[in-house]
C-alpha cells in the first residue's frame, strides 16, 4: 500500500460510524467466552483439522510462528472472501515472513488504539516522522501533513539541518524508533555544546518496533525535557497493544484482546521474563488463538511490566550456559560520547559491545562501559568494546539492537 493510498484510507476511516463505536468500547475488557472463541474459528481449516472445540481455552495449544509461515491460507476463515482482505507481509528482525490477513473492521480498530496513543501527547499534532524512512531525494520530503526526514543521511554535519526543518515545519511531535531518536539526541547534544542554538518545542515523542531502556529515555528527556513520551508495543498479528508512558509500566489493554505471559524461568534480578502470548478473534478473517509472539516482558514480583524485552535475539548466554535478557544498566555519564550502540554475540560466554562514538570518546569513557558490564555480568561474562562506523538495518530501517548467533531455546 503506497503512501497516498493509505493517507486517503486513514482519512475515511476516522469518518465511519465504526471508529467512533470501537473508540467508546476500546477500555472495557474483551468478554468473549470458550463458546464466542468456537464461534469465531469453527470456520478456520487449521483449527477444524486440529480439533478445537468448546473446552476451555486455556487447553488450546499455544499457536507459534511456524505453524503458521506457509501455511496461511489454513487460518482464513472460510466466512470471509480473501480478495476483499487486506495482506499484511510481517518479518520485523527476525526476517522470516508471515503474510497476515485482516478486514478492513480490524483495521479501523487498529486504527483507534494508534491514534489513543497520539492523544496522550495531545491535540493538534504536527508530525516529524525518524524511521526509517528513504526520501526520493535529499534529507526529507513532505507529504500529507507529514515531516518525512530520512533516518540514512543523519550525521552530526546535517543535524542543523534536521532541526531548521522540525522548526519551519512547526512540528510539536516526533513518530520515532528509539534507536534513531537516540543517535538524533546525541547528535543534538553535541551541536548544542559548540554553538548557541534553541531546540524546537517538541509537545511529545511516539515511539514502537524496537526496545526502549530507561537509559535511551533519559536521553531523550534532557534534550526534550517538556515531551511526553509514549511507548507503543504491538505487532502486524495483532495479539497485544500495550503502551508506557515515559518512564512508566506497560499497561496491555484488555480491550484490544487477551493476553497471557507464559513463564520462560529466566530471570533478571527479582524480575522475571515473561513471554507475550495472545488471543485475537475480533480480526475475524484470521483470528489467533493463543499465538505466542516470541515478544518477552520484564515483569517485576508485584507483576508490573517494567520493560519490553523484544525477540529472542535479544537475549545472550554467559559462561554457565544461562540464558539471560540483554539489558545492561549504563551509568548517565558512560554512553556520554557513545552515538548508538550494538550487542554482538557468537560464542557463549563472550559479548562484543559495538558502538559509534564521537571524536571525545577515550579510554576512560571504554573503562565505564567495561565497569558497567562487570557490575551486570560479573565475572560470568567476557566483554569486549569495538568501535564501528556504522551499524547494519533491517529492510525497514531499523537499527539491529542485538546480533545473536547462537540458537538459543527460550522456551
Amino acid at each position: 500500500m503506497n503512501y497516498w493510498t493509505k493517507y486517503i484510507l486513514n482519512k475515511v476511516i476516522r469518518l465511519t460510524p465504526l471508529y467512533f463505536q470501537y473508540r467508546r468500547k476500546m477500555y472495557r475488557p474483551l468478554n468473549f467466552d470458550n463458546t464466542d472463541v468456537y464461534r469465531i474459528i469453527k470456520d478456520v481449516p487449521y483449527y477444524k483439522k486440529n480439533g478445537y472445540s468448546k473446552n476451555r481455552m486455556e487447553e488450546y495449544p499455544f499457536l507459534k510462528k511456524d505453524d503458521i509461515i506457509g501455511k496461511e491460507d489454513q487460518f482464513i476463515s472460510g466466512k470471509v472472501n480473501k480478495r476483499f482482505l487486506l495482506r499484511i507481509a510481517t518479518s520485523g528482525t527476525s526476517g522470516r515472513s508471515l503474510n497476515f490477513f485482516k478486514t478492513i473492521k480490524e483495521v479501523i480498530r487498529e486504527e483507534v488504539f494508534i491514534d489513543h496513543a497520539f492523544s496522550l501527547i495531545g491535540e493538534n499534532l504536527r508530525v516529524a516522522v525518524l524511521r526509517g524512512n528513504r526520501p526520493a531525494s535529499g534529507i526529507y520530503e513532505y507529504k500529507y501533513g507529514h515531516l518525512l526526514l530520512s533516518s540514512y543521511h543523519l550525521s552530526k554535519q546535517n543535524v542543523k539541518e534536521y532541526i531548521s526543518l522540525i522548526k519551519r515545519h512547526r512540528i510539536n511531535c516526533l513518530h520515532v524508533y528509539p534507536s534513531t531518536l537516540l543517535i538524533f539526541c546525541k547528535y543534538a547534544n553535541e551541536l548544542l555544546k559548540e554553538e548557541k542554538m534553541e531546540l524546537p518545542s517538541i509537545r511529545g515523542i511516539l515511539s514502537s518496533s524496537e526496545m526502549f531502556p530507561v537509559a535511551v529515555k533519559e536521553t531523550v528527556m534532557e534534550v526534550f525535557p517538556q515531551a511526553t513520551i509514549v511507548d507503543l508495543y504491538g505487532q502486524n498479528e495483532h495479539a497485544a497493544f500495550a503502551l508506557a508512558v515515559n518512564k512508566g509500566y506497560y499497561n496491555f489493554f484488555k480491550g484490544y484482546s487477551i493476553v497471557e505471559f507464559l513463564d520462560t524461568g529466566i530471570k533478571n534480578g527479582e524480575n522475571s521474563i515473561k513471554e507475550i502470548v495472545g488471543t485475537n478473534i475480533s480480526n475475524k478473517a484470521m483470528p489467533l488463538v493463543r499465538y505466542r509472539t516470541a515478544d518477552y516482558v520484564e515483569m517485576d514480583p508485584d507483576n508490573n511490566i517494567v520493560a519490553i524485552i523484544g525477540r529472542s535475539n535479544d537475549f545472550v548466554v554467559d559462561k554457565r550456559g544461562v540464558i539471560t535478557p540483554c539489558v545492561v544498566i549504563l551509568r548517565k555519564w558512560t554512553l556520554e560520547n557513545v552515538v548508538a550502540f550494538q550487542y554482538y554475540q557468537d560464542k557463549a560466554g563472550e559479548l562484543i559491545y559495538r558502538i559509534k562514538v564521537n571524536e571525545r570518546f577515550s579510554d576512560i569513557d571504554k573503562k565505564n562501559i567495561l565497569d558497567d558490564f562487570f557490575s551486570c555480568f560479573h565475572e560470568h561474562m567476557d566483554v569486549k568494546v569495538q568501535v564501528v562506523d556504522d551499524f547494519d538495518k533491517t529492510k525497514s530501517g531499523k537499527h539491529i539492537r542485538t546480533v545473536q548467533k547462537l540458537k538459543l531455546d527460550i522456551l
